[in-house]
C-alpha cells in the first residue's frame, strides 16, 4: 500500500511539475501586455461606472495601472499574469465587472439575437433556455413567531402570514428561471419573443393571485422577500407595477457613450464623461394588484434588477425597506452589455455599460440602505429582529 501511494504521489508531482514547466515555457509576456492595453482601452470607453469609482470611491487609476504594468513586467508565467489582471479587476469592487476564462470557440455575441433568429419557432421551453431554478423562503422564517405558510413549498411565489402581515417570496427577477410557468405558457409554433411574453404574463398572474390570496386571509400589509435575489431582466418593471396603483418616476439608466478618446484617464488626465446625454425620467404606471402598505425585505445578496425593484418603490415612497444594505451591483448589461475577449490571455471580461442613479444622485453600485436595519448573527436573532421590525412598521402605519 505504501509503495502504491508513493507511486501515485510521484505521478501527481510529475504532472504538477510538468504543468508548471509548460506554463513558463509557453508564457508570452508581450501578448499579455497587449491584452491589458486592450482591456484598458475598452474600459475607458464602455465601462459605465469608471468615472464614479474614480471620483467617489477615490480609486487612483494611475497608481493601479502602474502597479499592474509592473506586475506584468515581472511575471514569468500565465498564472502570475492572470493574478495581476485579477487584482486589477478586483480593485473596482463592482459585481458586474467580471474576469473569467474564455470558453472554446468564438465569444457569445454581445447583442441580442437578430429579429430573424427571434422569429424562429422554438421546440420547447428547455430548448429556449428556460430552467427550474426557483428559491423559496429561507428556513429562518419558520422561527418567526406566528409564521403560517399558505402555499406549497415548490410554488413559484410562496406566500405566508405573520399576524396581519402577508409575506410574498420572489426569489428571482429572471423570468427564464421559471420553467413550470414557461411550460404552462408554451404553445406550438411560438417564437422566443412570444414565449417570453406569455411566460411573463403567467408570472404576473401568479403574483397577482398570491397577493389576492393574502388579502383574502386578512393581510393588512405586504412584505416582499427579495433576499438573495441576484436580479434578472427587465421583467422586473412589470412586477413593480403590480405592487402599487401609483404612478412612479425615476431616472432612466444612463449608457456609456463618451464623445472622446478617454485613454488618458489611466494617467490621471482630463477626459470627457463616460456617460452620454443628460439623465431623463422614466415612468411606471402602477396596476395596483396590491393597494395597501408595502414592505421590502432585502439583504446583501439582493442585487442588480432587485436593486432596481427596491429603488422604484422606495424612491417614490411606496415601500419601506427592511434588512441589510443591498449588494451594490446596480445596472448591468444593456443590450447584452460589454464583453471583451483577451485572446492571448484566454480570458473574457464583462463590464456594465449602463449606470442607474438614485434620487440623491448616488450610483446604485453603492447599494441601498434599509429604513429598518435587520442584522443578526444567527437564525434565532434574525427571527426576533424581523418580529421587532414588523411591530415597528405596524405602529408607524
Amino acid at each position: 500500500m505504501v509503495r502504491v501511494f508513493k507511486w501515485v504521489f510521484g505521478l501527481a508531482l510529475l504532472a504538477v511539475v510538468g504543468a508548471a514547466i509548460l506554463d513558463v515555457a509557453t508564457f508570452d509576456r508581450a501578448g499579455w501586455k497587449r491584452d491589458y492595453g486592450l482591456l484598458k482601452r475598452e474600459m475607458a470607453q464602455t465601462y459605465a461606472n469608471l468615472d464614479w469609482i474614480r471620483d467617489h470611491r477615490k480609486l487612483d487609476l494611475a497608481t493601479l495601472d502602474a502597479e499592474t504594468r509592473a506586475s506584468l513586467d515581472s511575471a514569468w508565467s500565465h498564472v502570475q499574469a492572470y493574478l495581476a489582471l485579477r487584482r486589477f479587476v478586483a480593485a473596482f469592487a463592482d459585481p458586474h465587472l467580471k474576469l473569467a476564462l474564455a470558453m472554446g470557440g468564438k465569444p457569445e455575441p454581445a447583442t441580442a439575437p437578430s429579429e430573424a433568429q427571434q422569429s424562429l419557432p422554438v421546440d420547447s421551453c428547455e430548448a429556449a433556455g428556460y430552467r427550474d431554478d426557483r428559491s423559496g423562503f429561507a428556513e429562518r422564517w419558520s422561527r418567526v413567531t406566528g409564521w403560517r405558510p399558505r402555499s406549497a413549498s415548490d410554488d413559484d411565489f410562496p406566500i405566508a402570514m405573520v399576524g396581519d402581515t402577508g409575506v410574498l417570496r420572489i426569489g428571482s427577477f429572471d423570468d427564464m428561471r421559471y420553467l413550470p410557468a414557461c411550460r404552462r405558457a408554451f404553445r406550438a409554433g411560438m417564437d422566443a419573443d412570444r414565449l417570453r411574453a406569455a411566460t411573463r404574463h403567467q408570472l404576473d398572474l401568479q403574483i397577482a393571485r398570491a397577493m389576492a390570496q393574502l388579502r383574502a386571509q386578512g393581510a393588512l400589509r405586504l412584505l416582499v422577500d427579495v433576499s438573495g435575489n441576484g436580479g434578472g431582466s427587465e421583467w422586473v418593471e412589470e412586477v413593480v407595477a403590480l405592487m402599487t396603483p401609483r404612478r412612479l418616476v425615476r431616472s432612466e439608466p444612463r449608457l456609456a457613450a463618451p464623445k472622446c478618446d478617454r485613454s488618458a484617464i489611466w494617467a490621471g488626465g482630463a477626459v470627457c464623461p463616460v456617460l452620454g446625454g443628460a439623465a431623463e425620467q422614466r415612468e411606471i404606471q402602477g396596476k395596483g394588484a396590491w393597494r395597501g402598505p408595502l414592505l421590502i425585505y432585502a439583504d446583501k445578496g439582493s442585487a442588480s434588477a432587485t436593486e432596481d425593484f427596491a429603488a422604484w418603490l422606495h424612491q417614490n415612497k411606496a415601500a419601506t425597506l427592511i434588512g441589510e444594505k443591498t449588494l451594490g451591483a446596480g445596472c448591468g448589461y444593456a443590450n447584452g452589455g460589454g464583453r471583451l475577449r483577451l485572446e492571448r490571455a484566454g480570458l473574457e471580461v464583462r463590464m456594465p455599460n449602463c449606470a442607474r442613479f438614485l434620487a440623491d444622485g448616488t450610483n446604485e453600485i453603492e447599494g441601498q440602505r434599509p429604513d429598518i436595519p435587520l442584522e443578526a448573527q444567527d437564525e434565532t436573532s434574525w427571527a426576533r429582529g424581523m418580529e421587532a421590525a414588523l411591530r415597528r412598521v405596524s405602529v408607524l402605519r
